[in-house]
């Protein structure tokens, strides 16, 4: 009998261990493949086929991770007849295969240069022929392909089945010195481990294994799958964060500008050709400012306050839904946050994704333009029948000649720190003009080289809706 149980509890903790490994494999592809497909689309949107002619508006700042033979992400553009049209340099001599005929997203894992590399192809089907509107795609009829070298996540999970394997060696040996009782102690942990890792999805990566009340033999096991996941949630944040900075530069006509500015000044053309590449410029602008609008999900700014769907919110919670995402930008730039709210809930009415637009500019304007090792505080409080949100940063300041001009559009007091960091001159701008479609108003106040504090004023709403 207890051989039987011994055979039987072996077969349950083997299904078990394959579970959390295809479990965990299949997170890790899930994010990479979901990673590949993001850098796929934006290269996408980054190329101009002027009738016969593919143009690759590629500037530095989007070719800098593929630039280095040494880099691990690589990306090739071929035409509809697998011709190779542009390839990062990392690639080297090396091509990334590829099959014709494939309509939707291929993913596949390939060796090259003697590495485990996944590789997302993504073919855009030929549409009717361009005629120059602002909102019609302009690549049509390529396949492009991102890859990244994925040896670091294979090791991971070699390494997790070998600790997986020992594991369970662990649990079987003390299972046959300590009975039953032991084996019965031994699988209630792992089972908990298997329904943390079913419900942990792309929704919740910040939930973690408890380590305090798993077994000593058990806990080499959740220690990996916790690492594994540290890592998988940080991938996820910059994830999240290189969306918003996305969408906050690709609004900027000027980057579509100076690209197209290069191409075309790289040999010299006809007057007609320059005409057309200004009309390219022309109409880049406008499809770019149609992207950033429905990647921040914030209608016209000129529309009327109707286009906006308001209810009654909570203002703390928008305030630390926003200081929630930013928080991994301002530990990366070694900026200290710290947030005030009230206990209860204080309500305004508002749209919740305009509004987090807005406090999200602001805040990410006070660690851009902080110190190092400064703090930004957002608090809220309550005056006169207004809420009133708070960012206060340590940062350099704005001159007092400059305030009256910071919520222009594309308007920044340091120019070349604003290049140097990524700015747009368009965040305050963003806030000023959803504010106002709120019935509120921006007040700043800031002092160069001490800081800034900008005051979201927002009407209180008595009680939700």
């Amino acid at each position: 009998m207890a051989a039987f149980n011994m055979i039987i509890l072996l077969l349950v903790l083997t299904v078990l261990g394959v579970l959390l490994y295809f479990s965990l494999r299949k997170i890790v592809y899930d994010a990479l493949d979901a990673g590949l497909l993001t850098r796929a689309k934006a290269l996408a949107t980054l190329i101009k086929n002027d009738q016969d002619e593919v143009e690759f508006d590629f500037s530095d700042d989007v070719l800098w991770e593929y630039s280095s033979p040494r880099s691990k992400n690589f990306f090739q553009i071929r035409g509809a007849d697998g011709g190779t049209l542009e390839r990062s340099a990392s690639l080297g001599d090396f091509d990334l295969p590829w099959q014709a005929g494939e309509a939707s997203p291929r993913f596949q894992t390939i060796y090259l240069k003697g590495r485990p590399v996944r590789v997302v192809s993504l073919t855009i089907e030929k549409d009717a022929e361009y005629e120059g509107e602002a909102d019609r795609s302009a690549n049509q009829g390529l396949i492009i392909q991102c890859a990244e070298n994925i040896h670091g996540q294979v090791r991971l999970l070699h390494n997790f089945r070998n600790v997986l394997v020992l594991a369970l060696l662990a649990i079987m040996l003390l299972s046959s010195a300590g009975g039953l009782i032991i084996a019965a102690r031994a699988l209630s942990p792992i089972a908990r481990i298997s329904a943390t890792i079913d419900r942990i999805s792309e929704a919740n990566l910040d939930e973690r294994l408890s380590v305090e009340k798993i077994p000593k033999e058990l806990k080499v096991l959740a220690v990996s799958f916790n690492r594994t996941f540290d890592r998988l949630g940080k991938s996820f944040h910059r994830q999240r964060q290189f969306v918003a900075d996305a969408s906050h530069e690709l609004k900027t006509p000027l980057s579509v500008i100076q690209s197209q500015s290069e191409i075309t000044l790289r040999k010299e053309r006809p007057a007609a050709e320059y005409r057309q590449a200004l009309s390219v410029i022309q109409d880049t602008s406008m499809r770019m400012s149609d992207l950033v609008r429905k990647l921040l999900t914030i209608a016209s700014f000129t529309a009327e306050k109707a286009l906006l769907e308001m209810e009654s919110l909570d203002a703390g919670r928008v305030i630390r839904e926003a200081v929630k995402l930013l928080a991994p930008v301002a530990q990366h730039a070694g900026i200290q946050m710290q947030v005030s709210t009230p206990a209860g809930p204080v309500f305004v009415r508002g749209n919740m994704e305009a509004l987090l637009e807005a406090l999200l500019n602001v805040i990410d304007n006070a660690i851009k333009y902080n110190v190092p090792q400064g703090h930004v505080t957002v608090s809220l409080s309550k005056a006169d029948g207004w809420v009133i949100a708070t960012v206060k940063d340590s940062g350099i300041g704005i001159p007092a000649d400059d305030l009256d001009r910071v919520f222009d559009r594309f308007y920044r007091v340091d120019r070349s720190r604003s290049r140097k960091i990524g700015g747009s001159g368009l965040g305050l701008s963003i806030a000023h003009e959803i504010i106002k479609l709120h019935g509120g108003r921006i007040e700043i106040g800031s002092e160069a080289g001490t800081g800034t504090t900008v005051a979201l004023y927002l009407r209180e709403a008595m009680w939700p809706a």
